[in-house]
């Protein structure tokens, strides 16, 4: 919105500040100045009266105007479609410099110039050749709007043309600050100034409004109405009105809507007129009640719907004088228009809309004297005494807030004598009752300020007018708790393994939760109990929870091996379903076909097999111990398949697919990996990096050649050996009897073992391994 030093000055005496303190002063209080222009026209631009207009005998569309600027009248060729004999115009002489169109020249400098052979000694502007905003499709016409009309004036020496104009950002709940009275009152609280508002006139009319209208309601309201009668003969613009009505988008063809516009601009009220009857023998009814959809609305005697309250005026404006006008004046909620708004979709009036569901001012009768006011200065009009209202609400329904006197204090984080709190609450139009103890104030805010419903709100307006410059920071103290919790560990973990996974050329797949029951139980998996599974299922493939990732996975790389990839790597992470429903997290690894694509120095490419996709396997989740299974899933190869152990714990399954699988898929070496419990891995703690080398022994064994690895890794490691690192098998040898290498990692924190100290460690292993497992040492 755009509001004017001018226009400010009516509501409060701002003459003893500047305009730079205006526009701090509403920044600090929390109306966001956007920009701060000066309004002024260029000097050798004055008032002027047109005396004659004569066509152009060379040109159709020019006139020859002979132009009175007092002391002398000058011929001046004019192009303008509007311009007549007897007006008073703007009027630039030779010398004037006026903005320029031209990106390249800052001024345009008015000469005499000879135009189609008639010289011509100056321009009659229009509104935006000076330099103004557009208000008509041709010159501007000066009226007394903008003070007494002085033939060869300076324009720049009366006040409308020597002000500024301030846009302010407003937030949605300041809807009281849509119209200059609303900056206004935010300047007079910071400032502690008087605010002036018109006061109801009686213009010497004897007809009292009663003869005119009859008010009734036909149901409750929460709507405000007030009605005045005016009888309108003429009616004429307004100069000042149109060009402030023109920067702010709300300039009208209509004369009288330019009024009642300007009005609602100043005031903040929201205004409907309609015309009334000027033969009718009885008043005209009024009717206030709620449409089918539940808005409030006017209707007339006949049934009529005049206007739907804050939203629309569907009555025909007034075009033709004279005619009777009812002005009506109007607060309807906006809250409760807002809501009905939502909820049904209507015709609306934007610019009526904008503002009442925002909260327009609700001081309906200073609105409606304002706009009497405006028509009986640019009107020939006669208006009727009184006036009628119609305000159902009750005192019960006016805002009270009960606050704490130390409240606003504690709130600010300095102390605050209640006597300040007090009187900058009453700057704010704020109506203060202390308890009778006087440890509690009740407060309840003006009428227009909606936006106020919580002693939060009293305290920030307290703050804004008392100012956050006056109050001394303090450092923040905080104790930040840790983010780490294990939600984030486990994602964490999740997306590591990924990474891995897309680091050595895995595609990651994600596929629907659902699946076909049937295939779950053809794979061998546990399914849903029959009354958890889908009840209306999008598609019959698709009627129950899937419990394993493993046969979409498989599904996805048989597709893919139709299409003619040769090397197949999918992973997956995601949410399975046990036969109780209870979800877990799971992952699931597929490998198919050539584990290396033909080139050199594999010129057929190489395939899988079990050892190098478990190393895969092992880049991806971390080391683990395979455990030989007891029963191989249905899917599995029986002979090719191991439990995944981890901290001593299986936590998943690592198998080549079954031969009757890969034939059905179409697949060749095929190999899986599901892993139904992902560890959630704490932060890694510092470990001290090793100051010595390690110390590296491979022993050789003669063993029975069906004792797993694992048993013979435990039953070493429970032995506690001191300094002993790592254990794992080297190599295996076959002959008349099995051998099996194992390798040692020592390595000592503070000394370098010696041969003596790593032959006794080693054969504390040994005579281990002989006990258990009647192993010997090669020799």
């Amino acid at each position: 919105m755009i509001v004017s030093s001018h226009f400010l000055s009516y509501f409060v005496d701002i003459e003893h500040l500047s305009i730079s303190q205006i526009c701090e002063t509403l920044n600090d209080i929390g109306i966001e100045v956007e920009q701060c222009n000066r309004l002024q026209i260029s000097k050798n631009v004055v008032v002027g009266k047109v005396l004659e207009k004569v066509p152009h005998p060379n040109a159709d569309k020019l006139n020859i105007c002979q132009v009175d600027i007092g002391e002398k009248t000058l011929q001046i060729v004019c192009g303008a479609k509007n311009v007549a004999k007897d007006q008073f115009v703007a009027l630039a002489l030779e010398g004037a410099k006026l903005p320029s169109k031209n990106e390249n020249e800052a001024f345009l400098t008015i000469k005499q110039s000879t135009l189609r052979g008639v010289q011509s000694y100056g321009m009659i502007c229009s509104s935006s050749e000076l330099g103004l905003s557009v208000i008509n499709d041709g010159i501007m016409v000066l009226d007394s709007s903008i003070g007494e009309l002085v033939l060869g004036k300076e324009l720049s020496d009366y006040a409308f043309f020597n002000q500024h104009l301030i846009e302010v950002s407003l937030t949605p709940n300041r809807g009281d600050c849509l119209c200059v009275l609303g900056i206004a009152r935010e300047l007079a609280s910071a400032h502690n100034l008087m605010v002036k508002t018109p006061k109801e006139k009686e213009y010497g009319i004897a007809l009292g409004i009663g003869r005119a209208i009859n008010l009734s309601a036909e149901c409750h309201i929460k709507s405000r109405l007030l009605y005045k009668v005016v009888q309108i003969d003429s009616i004429e613009n307004a100069l000042q009105e149109q060009i402030m009505l023109s920067y702010n988008g709300l300039l009208s063809d209509n004369v009288l809507e330019n009024h009642k516009r300007f009005a609602m601009y100043m005031s903040g009220v929201m205004f409907d007129i309609y015309p009334l009857p000027e033969q009718a023998q009885t008043p005209t009814a009024l009717k206030v009640r709620q449409d089918e959809k539940g808005f409030e609305c006017v209707f007339d005697a006949l049934g009529n719907k005049l206007c739907v309250i804050g939203v629309k005026n569907y009555a025909k404006p007034l075009e033709s004088y004279p005619s009777l006008a009812i002005i009506q004046a109007s607060f309807a909620p906006p809250e409760m228009l807002a809501k009905a708004l939502f909820a049904h979709n209507i015709e609306q009036d934007p610019i009526t809309t904008y503002r009442s569901v925002r909260g327009s001012n609700t001081e309906l009768l200073m609105g409606a004297s304002l706009l009497c006011e405006l028509l009986n200065t640019y009107a020939q009009c006669s208006v009727y005494s009184g006036y009628q209202e119609l305000d159902m609400t009750e005192e019960s329904e006016q805002c009270l807030i009960t606050m704490d006197f130390h409240a606003i204090p504690q709130a600010i984080g300095k102390d605050v004598q209640k006597e300040e709190i007090a009187q900058v609450l009453k700057q704010l139009n704020f109506h203060i009752e202390a308890s009778g103890d006087g440890a509690f104030l009740h407060i309840t805010p003006p009428p227009y300020r909606h936006d106020i419903a919580s002693a939060q709100d009293i305290t920030e307006e307290f703050l804004r007018i008392y100012g956050i410059k006056n109050i001394q920071p303090l450092p923040y103290k905080s104790a930040q708790k840790s983010n780490v919790t294990p939600t984030l560990l486990a994602y964490q973990n999740t997306r590591a393994i990924a990474k891995s996974a897309l680091t050595l050329g895995f595609y990651e797949c994600i596929h629907y939760v659902f699946y076909q029951r049937s295939k779950l139980l053809e794979w061998g998996y546990e399914v849903l109990e029959s009354k958890l599974d889908l009840q209306n299922p999008i598609t019959s493939e698709l009627d129950t929870l899937r419990t394993s990732l493993i046969p979409a996975l498989f599904e996805s790389a048989s597709r893919n091996h139709n299409l003619g990839f040769k090397s197949i790597k999918l992973f997956e992470i995601g949410s399975v379903y046990s036969a109780k429903r209870e979800e877990r997290k799971e992952l699931g690894i597929v490998v198919s076909g050539l584990k290396t694509k033909e080139a050199y120095p594999y010129p057929k490419g190489e395939k899988w097999d079990f050892y190098s996709f478990a190393k895969e396997v092992s880049a991806i989740i971390g080391d683990f111990t395979l455990v030989e299974t007891p029963t191989p899933p249905k899917n599995a190869h029986p002979h090719i398949c191991a439990d995944i152990m981890q901290d001593g714990k299986a936590v998943g399954i690592i198998a080549k697919l079954h031969p009757s699988f890969e034939k059905s898929l179409d697949l060749h070496d095929a190999f899986y990996v599901q892993i139904y419990t992902l560890q959630t891995h704490a932060l890694d703690s510092a470990k001290p990096y090793p100051k010595l080398h390690a110390n590296i022994r491979d022993i050789t064994i003669i063993i029975d050649k069906c004792t797993p690895f694992h048993t013979i890794q435990e039953a070493i490691k429970a032995l506690e050996v001191e300094d002993l690192e790592a254990i794992y098998p080297l190599d295996v040898y076959e002959d008349t009897q099995f051998a099996l290498t194992i390798r040692l990692v020592f390595r000592a924190q503070e000394k370098s073992l010696t041969e003596e100290e790593l032959a006794g460690r080693i054969q504390l292993v040994l005579a281990c391994l002989e006990q258990k497992f009647s192993a010997k040492l090669k020799v």
